[in-house]
């Protein structure tokens, strides 16, 4: 098992987009359908599987490369159509 762990992917912007977001870990992990232990263990820098990224991705409204790749930026993704 210890082998699928290594497997899976690491999240370094999540705690960022959570709390980009106003959202607790409890939150998110409801929303994303996922053990709060996930949250914990990728915003500690963990590796988590593609599928709750994916999951995790969803719940905050944005894609899998922004969650991998990007911070978030200053303007909530929704608020940009009221500018």
């Amino acid at each position: 098992m210890a082998e699928k762990e290594q497997r899976g992917l690491t999240v370094p912007y999540l705690e960022a987009w959570r709390k980009y977001f106003a959202l607790t870990q409890r939150e998110l992990a409801e929303k994303a359908q996922v053990g709060r232990s996930s949250v914990i263990r990728a915003e500690a820098g963990e590796s988590i599987s593609y599928t709750n990224v994916r999951n995790l991705a969803a719940a905050l409204g944005i894609s899998v490369p922004q969650l991998l790749h990007e911070q978030p930026n200053h303007q909530k993704i929704n608020d940009e159509d009221s500018q």
